[in-house]
Protein backbone atom coordinates (compact mmCIF):
# COMPACT_ATOMS: atom_id res chain seq x y z
CA UNK A 1 0.00 0.00 0.00
CA UNK A 2 1.77 3.16 -1.11
CA UNK A 3 0.89 6.64 0.64
CA UNK A 4 -1.31 8.00 -1.82
CA UNK A 5 -3.66 5.39 -0.21
CA UNK A 6 -3.40 6.81 3.41
CA UNK A 7 -6.62 9.12 3.27
CA UNK A 8 -8.76 5.62 2.51
CA UNK A 9 -6.79 3.61 5.01
CA UNK A 10 -7.66 6.21 7.25
CA UNK A 11 -11.24 6.02 6.15
CA UNK A 12 -10.96 2.25 6.52
CA UNK A 13 -9.68 2.54 9.77
CA UNK A 14 -12.84 4.94 11.13
CA UNK A 15 -15.39 2.60 9.23
CA UNK A 16 -13.89 -0.59 10.52
CA UNK A 17 -14.49 1.34 14.26
CA UNK A 18 -18.38 1.30 13.64
CA UNK A 19 -18.84 -1.62 11.50
CA UNK A 20 -17.21 -3.51 14.34
CA UNK A 21 -19.20 -2.27 16.96
CA UNK A 22 -22.31 -2.78 14.88
CA UNK A 23 -22.03 -5.96 13.03
CA UNK A 24 -21.55 -8.53 15.55
CA UNK A 25 -22.20 -7.35 18.96
CA UNK A 26 -24.68 -9.89 19.37
CA UNK A 27 -22.16 -12.79 19.59
CA UNK A 28 -19.91 -10.93 21.40
CA UNK A 29 -19.10 -10.49 25.53
CA UNK A 30 -19.66 -7.07 26.31
CA UNK A 31 -17.90 -5.47 29.49
CA UNK A 32 -17.99 -2.14 31.42
CA UNK A 33 -16.29 -0.82 34.75
CA UNK A 34 -13.98 1.25 35.95
CA UNK A 35 -11.39 -1.31 35.14
CA UNK A 36 -12.16 -4.18 33.14
CA UNK A 37 -8.97 -6.77 33.85
CA UNK A 38 -9.03 -10.04 32.10
CA UNK A 39 -6.14 -11.90 34.92
CA UNK A 40 -3.40 -13.98 34.00
CA UNK A 41 -5.02 -17.54 33.28
CA UNK A 42 -8.15 -16.53 32.28
CA UNK A 43 -9.55 -17.05 28.88
CA UNK A 44 -12.70 -15.12 27.20
CA UNK A 45 -13.93 -17.51 24.69
CA UNK A 46 -15.24 -15.09 21.68
CA UNK A 47 -14.99 -11.28 20.80
CA UNK A 48 -14.83 -9.32 23.94
CA UNK A 49 -16.01 -5.44 23.58
CA UNK A 50 -14.71 -3.57 26.68
CA UNK A 51 -15.17 -0.09 27.78
CA UNK A 52 -13.63 1.48 31.17
CA UNK A 53 -11.61 4.03 32.68
CA UNK A 54 -8.56 0.95 32.38
CA UNK A 55 -9.21 -2.35 30.26
CA UNK A 56 -5.96 -4.54 31.08
CA UNK A 57 -5.75 -8.12 29.10
CA UNK A 58 -3.22 -9.99 31.35
CA UNK A 59 -4.66 -13.23 30.10
CA UNK A 60 -6.26 -14.72 26.96
CA UNK A 61 -9.35 -13.12 24.13
CA UNK A 62 -9.74 -16.11 22.08
CA UNK A 63 -11.21 -13.82 19.06
CA UNK A 64 -11.09 -9.49 18.57
CA UNK A 65 -11.15 -6.92 21.29
CA UNK A 66 -13.02 -3.93 20.64
CA UNK A 67 -11.88 -1.39 23.68
CA UNK A 68 -12.91 1.75 24.77
CA UNK A 69 -10.95 3.25 27.51
CA UNK A 70 -10.71 6.83 29.53
CA UNK A 71 -6.97 6.46 30.60
CA UNK A 72 -5.50 2.99 29.31
CA UNK A 73 -5.38 -0.43 27.30
CA UNK A 74 -3.04 -2.52 28.22
CA UNK A 75 -2.43 -5.76 26.55
CA UNK A 76 0.42 -7.72 28.12
CA UNK A 77 -1.24 -11.17 27.87
CA UNK A 78 -2.87 -12.40 24.33
CA UNK A 79 -5.52 -11.49 21.76
CA UNK A 80 -5.61 -13.89 19.24
CA UNK A 81 -7.95 -11.81 16.56
CA UNK A 82 -7.37 -8.11 15.67
CA UNK A 83 -7.53 -5.33 18.47
CA UNK A 84 -9.54 -1.89 17.67
CA UNK A 85 -8.79 0.35 20.79
CA UNK A 86 -9.35 4.08 21.35
CA UNK A 87 -7.53 5.40 24.70
CA UNK A 88 -5.46 8.23 25.44
CA UNK A 89 -2.51 5.56 26.04
CA UNK A 90 -2.63 2.05 24.38
CA UNK A 91 0.71 -0.20 25.26
CA UNK A 92 0.79 -4.11 23.40
CA UNK A 93 3.40 -5.52 25.54
CA UNK A 94 1.74 -9.47 24.69
CA UNK A 95 0.48 -10.82 21.41
CA UNK A 96 -2.05 -10.21 19.11
CA UNK A 97 -2.64 -12.70 16.08
CA UNK A 98 -4.50 -9.85 14.10
CA UNK A 99 -4.37 -6.72 13.32
CA UNK A 100 -3.96 -3.98 15.43
CA UNK A 101 -6.02 -0.36 15.13
CA UNK A 102 -5.38 2.61 17.19
CA UNK A 103 -6.62 5.77 17.95
CA UNK A 104 -4.67 7.32 20.82
CA UNK A 105 -2.17 10.00 22.39
CA UNK A 106 0.33 7.71 22.77
CA UNK A 107 1.47 3.95 21.52
CA UNK A 108 3.70 1.36 22.64
CA UNK A 109 4.64 -2.07 21.19
CA UNK A 110 6.81 -4.35 22.51
CA UNK A 111 5.30 -7.62 21.98
CA UNK A 112 4.01 -8.94 18.67
CA UNK A 113 1.53 -8.35 16.19
CA UNK A 114 0.64 -10.91 13.74
CA UNK A 115 -0.65 -8.66 11.09
CA UNK A 116 -0.55 -5.52 10.25
CA UNK A 117 -0.75 -2.14 12.36
CA UNK A 118 -2.95 0.80 11.69
CA UNK A 119 -2.62 3.90 13.84
CA UNK A 120 -3.62 8.00 14.30
CA UNK A 121 -1.61 8.89 17.59
CA UNK A 122 0.60 11.80 18.66
CA UNK A 123 3.49 9.67 19.83
CA UNK A 124 3.89 6.02 18.52
CA UNK A 125 7.13 3.89 19.42
CA UNK A 126 7.59 0.14 18.16
CA UNK A 127 10.10 -1.58 20.74
CA UNK A 128 13.21 -2.99 19.72
CA UNK A 129 12.14 -6.30 20.54
CA UNK A 130 8.65 -5.99 18.64
CA UNK A 131 7.68 -7.79 15.77
CA UNK A 132 4.69 -6.90 13.24
CA UNK A 133 4.55 -9.69 10.46
CA UNK A 134 2.93 -7.25 8.43
CA UNK A 135 3.01 -3.29 7.42
CA UNK A 136 3.05 -0.09 9.72
CA UNK A 137 0.88 2.52 8.54
CA UNK A 138 1.15 5.65 11.37
CA UNK A 139 0.25 9.13 11.27
CA UNK A 140 2.20 10.84 14.11
CA UNK A 141 3.80 13.44 15.40
CA UNK A 142 6.77 11.36 16.50
CA UNK A 143 7.62 7.78 16.01
CA UNK A 144 10.38 5.39 16.92
CA UNK A 145 10.52 2.36 15.22
CA UNK A 146 13.53 -0.06 16.71
CA UNK A 147 11.95 -3.66 16.05
CA UNK A 148 11.28 -6.23 13.03
CA UNK A 149 8.52 -4.73 10.33
CA UNK A 150 7.38 -8.02 8.09
CA UNK A 151 6.10 -5.91 5.35
CA UNK A 152 5.92 -1.82 4.66
CA UNK A 153 6.35 1.21 6.91
CA UNK A 154 4.40 4.14 5.44
CA UNK A 155 2.50 7.21 7.09
CA UNK A 156 2.81 10.58 7.53
CA UNK A 157 5.13 11.59 11.11
CA UNK A 158 6.92 14.97 12.16
CA UNK A 159 9.99 13.38 13.62
CA UNK A 160 10.55 9.79 12.82
CA UNK A 161 13.48 7.63 14.70
CA UNK A 162 13.93 4.63 12.53
CA UNK A 163 16.60 1.47 13.26
CA UNK A 164 16.13 -2.49 12.93
CA UNK A 165 14.59 -4.06 10.46
CA UNK A 166 11.57 -3.63 7.66
CA UNK A 167 11.31 -6.40 5.24
CA UNK A 168 9.31 -4.03 2.68
CA UNK A 169 9.69 -1.06 1.59
CA UNK A 170 10.05 2.27 3.87
CA UNK A 171 7.70 5.32 1.97
CA UNK A 172 6.91 8.44 4.33
CA UNK A 173 6.35 12.12 4.48
CA UNK A 174 8.73 13.27 7.50
CA UNK A 175 9.30 16.60 8.88
CA UNK A 176 12.68 14.49 9.74
CA UNK A 177 14.29 11.47 9.17
CA UNK A 178 17.06 9.95 11.36
CA UNK A 179 18.30 6.52 11.73
CA UNK A 180 19.51 6.08 15.13
CA UNK A 181 21.30 2.72 14.48
CA UNK A 182 21.77 -0.51 12.25
CA UNK A 183 18.84 -0.49 9.82
CA UNK A 184 18.23 -3.00 7.46
CA UNK A 185 15.41 -2.22 4.65
CA UNK A 186 14.89 -4.90 1.85
CA UNK A 187 12.98 -2.58 -0.58
CA UNK A 188 13.58 0.72 -0.99
CA UNK A 189 13.66 3.37 1.51
CA UNK A 190 11.48 6.58 -0.39
CA UNK A 191 10.40 9.61 1.78
CA UNK A 192 9.53 13.34 1.37
CA UNK A 193 11.27 15.63 3.39
CA UNK A 194 12.26 19.34 3.54
CA UNK A 195 15.47 17.96 4.66
CA UNK A 196 18.02 15.56 4.64
CA UNK A 197 17.75 12.28 6.22
CA UNK A 198 20.49 11.51 9.43
CA UNK A 199 22.53 8.75 10.07
CA UNK A 200 22.07 7.00 6.61
CA UNK A 201 25.43 5.77 6.60
CA UNK A 202 23.54 2.72 9.03
CA UNK A 203 20.97 1.78 6.64
CA UNK A 204 21.57 -1.10 4.40
CA UNK A 205 19.02 -0.69 1.58
CA UNK A 206 18.10 -3.53 -0.75
CA UNK A 207 16.19 -0.78 -2.81
CA UNK A 208 16.71 2.65 -3.80
CA UNK A 209 16.58 5.95 -1.72
CA UNK A 210 15.02 8.09 -2.75
CA UNK A 211 14.60 11.78 -0.94
CA UNK A 212 11.78 13.81 -2.38
CA UNK A 213 11.50 17.51 -1.29
CA UNK A 214 7.58 18.72 -0.38
CA UNK A 215 5.51 19.35 -3.64
CA UNK A 216 3.53 22.71 -3.66
CA UNK A 217 0.08 21.86 -4.36
CA UNK A 218 -0.26 21.44 -8.12
CA UNK A 219 -2.02 23.98 -10.56
CA UNK A 220 -5.69 22.46 -10.15
CA UNK A 221 -5.75 22.62 -6.15
CA UNK A 222 -4.92 26.14 -6.75
CA UNK A 223 -7.75 26.75 -9.15
CA UNK A 224 -10.10 25.27 -7.00
CA UNK A 225 -9.30 27.15 -4.34
CA UNK A 226 -9.90 30.12 -6.20
CA UNK A 227 -12.89 29.19 -7.47
CA UNK A 228 -14.00 28.41 -4.40
CA UNK A 229 -13.61 32.19 -2.90
CA UNK A 230 -14.84 33.59 -5.75
CA UNK A 231 -18.73 31.21 -5.04
CA UNK A 232 -17.97 32.69 -1.47
CA UNK A 233 -17.81 36.17 -2.28
CA UNK A 234 -20.54 35.87 -4.95
CA UNK A 235 -22.52 33.93 -2.14
CA UNK A 236 -22.24 36.60 0.21
CA UNK A 237 -22.63 39.24 -2.06
CA UNK A 238 -25.89 38.33 -2.63
CA UNK A 239 -26.33 37.81 0.49
CA UNK A 240 -26.08 41.69 1.45
CA UNK A 241 -27.74 42.82 -1.29
CA UNK A 242 -30.96 40.64 -0.16
CA UNK A 243 -30.17 42.14 3.38
CA UNK A 244 -30.22 45.40 1.76
CA UNK A 245 -33.40 44.97 -0.09
CA UNK A 246 -35.07 43.65 1.85
CA UNK A 247 -33.98 45.49 5.29
CA UNK A 248 -33.56 48.84 3.81
CA UNK A 249 -33.17 51.28 7.12
CA UNK A 250 -31.44 48.66 9.49
CA UNK A 251 -28.72 48.30 7.00
CA UNK A 252 -28.51 51.83 6.45
CA UNK A 253 -28.37 52.22 9.87
CA UNK A 254 -25.41 49.10 10.50
CA UNK A 255 -23.99 51.30 8.25
CA UNK A 256 -23.77 54.27 10.08
CA UNK A 257 -22.60 52.55 13.03
CA UNK A 258 -19.74 50.43 11.16
CA UNK A 259 -18.58 54.32 10.16
CA UNK A 260 -18.90 56.35 12.74
CA UNK A 261 -17.81 53.59 15.73
CA UNK A 262 -15.43 51.03 13.82
CA UNK A 263 -13.05 50.60 16.36
CA UNK A 264 -16.02 49.80 19.26
CA UNK A 265 -17.84 47.58 16.46
CA UNK A 266 -15.03 45.88 16.07
CA UNK A 267 -14.08 44.79 19.06
CA UNK A 268 -17.68 43.80 19.97
CA UNK A 269 -18.16 42.13 16.92
CA UNK A 270 -14.90 40.01 17.42
CA UNK A 271 -16.37 39.16 20.84
CA UNK A 272 -19.01 37.66 19.37
CA UNK A 273 -16.77 35.53 16.91
CA UNK A 274 -14.66 34.33 19.73
CA UNK A 275 -17.41 32.93 21.56
CA UNK A 276 -17.21 28.94 20.24
CA UNK A 277 -13.69 29.59 20.72
CA UNK A 278 -13.59 30.41 25.00
CA UNK A 279 -16.32 27.96 25.27
CA UNK A 280 -14.00 25.15 23.58
CA UNK A 281 -11.13 26.41 25.86
CA UNK A 282 -13.10 26.16 29.13
CA UNK A 283 -14.19 22.72 27.80
CA UNK A 284 -10.34 21.71 27.40
CA UNK A 285 -9.64 23.21 30.97
CA UNK A 286 -12.27 21.53 33.08
CA UNK A 287 -11.63 17.77 31.21
CA UNK A 288 -7.98 18.31 31.90
CA UNK A 289 -8.42 18.94 35.07
CA UNK A 290 -11.79 16.45 36.00
CA UNK A 291 -10.83 13.20 37.31
CA UNK A 292 -10.55 10.79 33.76
CA UNK A 293 -14.30 9.22 34.95
CA UNK A 294 -15.85 12.50 34.55
CA UNK A 295 -14.50 13.18 30.94
CA UNK A 296 -16.15 11.44 28.79
CA UNK A 297 -19.94 13.09 30.25
CA UNK A 298 -18.27 16.67 30.30
CA UNK A 299 -17.40 16.03 26.63
CA UNK A 300 -20.78 15.11 26.25
CA UNK A 301 -22.28 18.34 27.92
CA UNK A 302 -19.47 20.35 26.01
CA UNK A 303 -19.32 19.16 22.46
CA UNK A 304 -23.16 20.01 21.66
CA UNK A 305 -22.32 23.56 23.17
CA UNK A 306 -19.57 23.99 21.20
CA UNK A 307 -21.04 22.95 18.05
CA UNK A 308 -24.24 24.73 18.18
CA UNK A 309 -22.74 28.35 18.88
CA UNK A 310 -20.48 27.82 16.15
CA UNK A 311 -23.14 27.32 14.02
CA UNK A 312 -24.73 29.95 15.28
CA UNK A 313 -21.72 32.25 14.89
CA UNK A 314 -21.17 30.98 10.62
CA UNK A 315 -24.83 31.56 10.42
CA UNK A 316 -24.16 35.11 11.48
CA UNK A 317 -21.47 35.43 9.72
CA UNK A 318 -23.60 34.78 5.96
CA UNK A 319 -24.86 38.31 6.65
CA UNK A 320 -22.26 40.00 8.90
CA UNK A 321 -20.06 41.67 6.20
CA UNK A 322 -22.83 43.97 4.43
CA UNK A 323 -22.38 47.15 7.06
CA UNK A 324 -18.40 47.16 6.19
CA UNK A 325 -19.06 46.37 2.43
CA UNK A 326 -21.40 49.58 2.21
CA UNK A 327 -19.05 51.73 4.44
CA UNK A 328 -16.12 50.46 1.85
CA UNK A 329 -18.05 50.88 -1.06
CA UNK A 330 -19.19 54.49 -0.33
CA UNK A 331 -15.50 55.64 0.17
CA UNK A 332 -14.78 54.71 -3.30
CA UNK A 333 -15.14 57.85 -5.66
CA UNK A 334 -18.87 58.82 -7.08
CA UNK A 335 -21.87 59.15 -6.06
CA UNK A 336 -24.22 55.65 -5.79
CA UNK A 337 -27.04 54.41 -3.65
CA UNK A 338 -27.20 51.67 -0.91
CA UNK A 339 -27.16 48.51 -3.86
CA UNK A 340 -24.17 50.04 -5.43
CA UNK A 341 -21.97 50.93 -2.30
CA UNK A 342 -22.59 47.47 -1.54
CA UNK A 343 -21.98 45.97 -5.06
CA UNK A 344 -18.86 47.97 -5.05
CA UNK A 345 -17.62 47.21 -1.46
CA UNK A 346 -18.01 43.42 -2.02
CA UNK A 347 -15.76 43.96 -5.24
CA UNK A 348 -13.35 45.60 -3.42
CA UNK A 349 -12.87 42.93 -0.52
CA UNK A 350 -13.00 40.22 -3.25
CA UNK A 351 -9.94 41.40 -4.81
CA UNK A 352 -8.22 41.70 -1.82
CA UNK A 353 -8.86 38.93 -0.36
CA UNK A 354 -7.73 37.09 -3.63
CA UNK A 355 -4.10 38.51 -2.93
CA UNK A 356 -1.72 35.67 -1.45
CA UNK A 357 -1.43 35.54 2.22
CA UNK A 358 -2.54 38.88 3.43
CA UNK A 359 -5.96 38.16 1.52
CA UNK A 360 -6.98 36.33 4.33
CA UNK A 361 -6.90 39.33 6.83
CA UNK A 362 -9.95 41.13 4.86
CA UNK A 363 -12.70 38.11 6.41
CA UNK A 364 -10.78 38.70 9.74
CA UNK A 365 -11.40 42.60 9.86
CA UNK A 366 -14.93 42.47 7.44
CA UNK A 367 -16.39 39.89 9.70
CA UNK A 368 -15.96 41.21 13.15
CA UNK A 369 -16.58 45.24 12.17
CA UNK A 370 -19.83 44.17 10.39
CA UNK A 371 -21.00 42.22 13.39
CA UNK A 372 -20.22 44.57 15.97
CA UNK A 373 -21.73 47.14 13.42
CA UNK A 374 -25.38 44.87 13.79
CA UNK A 375 -25.39 44.60 17.48
CA UNK A 376 -24.86 49.06 17.93
CA UNK A 377 -27.54 49.07 15.54
CA UNK A 378 -29.81 47.58 17.89
CA UNK A 379 -28.57 48.98 20.77
CA UNK A 380 -28.54 52.54 20.07
CA UNK A 381 -32.40 51.77 18.64
CA UNK A 382 -33.16 50.29 22.27
CA UNK A 383 -31.45 53.87 23.65
CA UNK A 384 -33.72 55.66 22.09
CA UNK A 385 -37.16 53.80 22.88
CA UNK A 386 -35.94 53.97 26.57
CA UNK A 387 -34.88 57.95 26.23
CA UNK A 388 -38.18 58.48 24.15
CA UNK A 389 -40.25 56.51 26.97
Amino acid sequence: MRYRYRALALGALTTSIFLGLGGTASAAEVSSSDIVIITEGDTVTGDLYATGLRILVEGVVDGDLVAFAAEEVLISGEVTGSVIAIAPKVTIGGTVGGSLRVSARDLQVTGDIGRDVVAAVVGAGLGPDSEVAGDVVAWALDLTAGGEIGGDLEGSQRRVALEGEVRGDVDVSVGQLNITGPLSVGGDLDYRSAEEASGLDEATVGGAVVHKTPVPPNIRIRALGLLTRLLVVLGLTAAALLLAWGWPERTARAGERAAARPFKAFLRGGLIAVIPLLIAGVAVLVVAVAPASASLPLLAIFVPLVVVTLGIVLALCLVAGAPAVLVVGGLAPGKRGMFGAVAVGSLVAAVLWMLPVVGWIVPLVIIPWGLGAWILSFRDEDVSREEAT
